[in-house]
């Protein structure tokens, strides 16, 4: 840090400092001359204390030379900044500069200042923007050099020491020990996990992904190094860090067009686990319990109303502190991407990709925007930020990141944006003669088929057949469901009405996303309309179950029938093909 303010400092004050000044005329003077010939005597003696070291009495001798010019003589406000900085008080050096900089943009030596108090103060974010302002300036041949190097030597500062700024264990107060914040990632770890969400079951996708965060977090200062990693099979576009655990969700690695853009999202997610945004939110969450309590304690009116703020989530303290979090994630993310090697500004990629989206196609976007706040001003605030960082050669792609995007267009289609459709499998041919089935046929309707031969069919109340597994098997936790109307009772409905009826039915469900109906066929040559839905279901204990659901809706002569089937996310995919086989057996008798 010295070495690089004398360097600085030194090559365009010290000459001031020890420019001569001429003896005051041994002449009667007016109270302005008397008052000039003071403060030359003050700086007189300023310069022999400052040249003996003693900076606390020189400071005395600056500071009456600039109060009685009123900053008239830059010399004497160089010389009191100049000092100040050998005190270590960047911040009453930094004021001098700037106001001369302010009255005279031209001044390279109040522009040089104001760097060197920067990095006395350790704000290298500020000193590299200074000291690109200076080697923009038009400078001799030997000074621009000079400032170049001055400049790539702040960078370099800026790249290692950048925790100092952001001070990530500092800001917000954080009252979480290091156990209890592991505690709490494992208990958001398991919300997840019992969301249903499947695992990409990939080697090649889950091991490059694997790579792609160790790499992040051996550069990434403060993150633990046993964290868990899962690559959860969603189209949502996403990535989650919870302490001692990242989340990524296929769909970011789907929308990335580069391993920078996928670097700086994972970075970005590090970057909240290395400033503990979550432990300070608990933090804060506990503190405004404790203050609504106070407040509620009190009758005057300011306590009432502030009452009434915390008892609605804060939302203006916490949105505020919302931006702050993103803001500082951003900035970490950008050193973190950096420092193991990628385009720091590789992030941008994807915000420009969302903002360039219409609307109508974001959906699989739509819990990033809620976690993750996108805008025009994070683009560019990334984009400036990162230009701060020191020339060096970073990489954009690479072959394993082609490889997995490759492999990821291989394998099936992921479920949507709410992590549980997922489109239904093409139709296929009934069991052969030799499987365990068994024959049902229904007693008030021409219709007749199979079922595995441990599955039941019975009737229900409303007048539709539900076919099932054994009680306490996996496979009762499904449902295949037939319903059957004659055509003469639905005064002349045609098969898309009948769909739009059943896509209205699955739409009144709790948390409901409904596709819209497909036109197929089935193994029989009957006309169908296949319509995918998902939804949410509270089990026993009040959570939320994810639901998926499948109906065929098939003309027959005379007939509509409806073919049901749905399940919990963690069962549907394992008995689809039984629920299939069900459906395709459909069987018109005309009797």
């Amino acid at each position: 840090m010295a070495t690089l303010i004398t360097r600085a400092a030194i090559l365009l004050l010290i000459g001031a400092l020890l420019a001569p000044v001429g003896a005051a005329a041994q002449v009667k003077l007016s109270k302005q001359e008397r008052e000039a010939a003071e403060a030359r005597t003050a700086y007189d003696r300023g310069l022999v204390f400052f040249e003996q070291g003693a900076h606390k009495e020189a400071e005395k001798e600056f500071r009456n030379a600039e109060k009685k010019t009123d900053d008239k003589n830059l010399d004497y406000v160089f010389a009191a900044a100049f000092n100040y900085l050998k005190l270590h008080r960047p911040d009453d050096a930094r004021k001098r500069y700037e106001r001369i900089y302010k009255k005279d943009p031209t001044n390279t030596r109040a522009l040089v200042g104001m760097a060197a108090s920067y990095e006395e103060a350790q704000n290298y974010r500020e000193a590299v923007k200074i000291w690109m302002r200076y080697a923009r300036m038009t400078l001799p041949p030997a000074e621009g050099q000079e400032a170049a190097a001055l400049l790539r030597s702040a960078q370099e500062l800026f790249a290692a020491h950048y925790e100092i700024a952001e001070n990530p264990a500092g800001g917000a107060p954080n009252l979480a020990t290091p156990q209890q914040e592991l505690e709490w990632g494992l208990g958001a770890a398991k919300e997840i996990a019992a969301s249903g969400l499947p695992l990409v079951a990939d080697k090649t996708v889950s091991d490059y992904v694997a790579n792609l965060s160790q790499a992040l977090v051996k550069r990434a200062k403060y993150f633990p190094t046993n964290y868990e990693l899962f690559v959860l099979d969603s189209a949502t576009v996403n990535a989650v860090t919870t302490p001692g655990f990242i989340f990524v969700f296929r769909g970011i690695l789907e929308a990335a067009e580069d391993e920078a853009a996928l670097a700086g999202v994972l970075a970005h997610e590090i970057g909240h686990s290395v400033a503990h945004h979550a432990a300070k939110m608990q933090t804060r969450a506990a503190q405004d319990q404790q203050q609504l309590q106070k407040y509620r304690e009190s009758n005057s009116g300011w306590s009432r109303f502030m009452a009434g703020l915390l008892e609605g989530g804060n939302p203006l303290g916490q949105l505020r502190f919302s931006r702050e979090q993103e803001e500082q994630a951003d900035r970490l993310g950008v050193h973190i991407a950096f420092d193991a090697g990628w385009n720091p500004a590789g992030i941008t990629q994807l915000f420009q990709k969302f903002e360039s989206m219409s609307p109508s196609s974001r959906s699989s976007w739509d819990l990033m925007m809620q976690t993750h706040p996108f805008s025009i001003d994070r683009i560019h605030a990334v984009t400036e930020y990162a230009a701060l960082l020191p020339p060096r050669a970073t990489r954009t792609n690479s072959p394993e990141f082609t490889r997995m995007k490759a492999r990821l267009k291989a394998l099936p289609p992921p479920p949507d944006a709410t992590g549980l459709m997922r489109p239904m499998a093409p139709p296929v041919k009934p069991p052969a003669a030799a499987s365990r089935v068994r024959s049902w046929s229904l007693t008030n309707a021409p219709f007749e088929g199979t079922m595995p031969e441990d599955w039941t069919a019975r009737p229900t109340e409303s007048g539709t057949t539900v076919f099932e597994g054994a009680e306490g098997t996996d496979a009762y936790q499904v449902t295949v469901e037939l319903q059957v109307a004659p055509t003469s009772g639905l005064k002349g409905l045609a098969l898309a009405d009948m769909a739009g009826r059943v896509a209205a039915n699955l739409k009144e469900r709790p948390r409901a996303r409904v596709e819209a109906p497909v036109p197929d066929r089935t193994p029989g040559g009957q006309p169908v309309l296949r319509i995918a839905a998902a939804y949410g279901v509270e089990d026993e204990q009040g959570r939320i179950v994810p639901v998926r659901h499948v109906s065929a809706v098939v003309e027959f002569p005379g007939w509509f029938a409806v073919v049901s089937y749905f399940g919990p996310e963690s069962h549907y995919n394992r008995f689809l093909t039984e629920a299939e086989a069900i459906a395709n057996s459909l069987s018109f008798t005309g009797r």
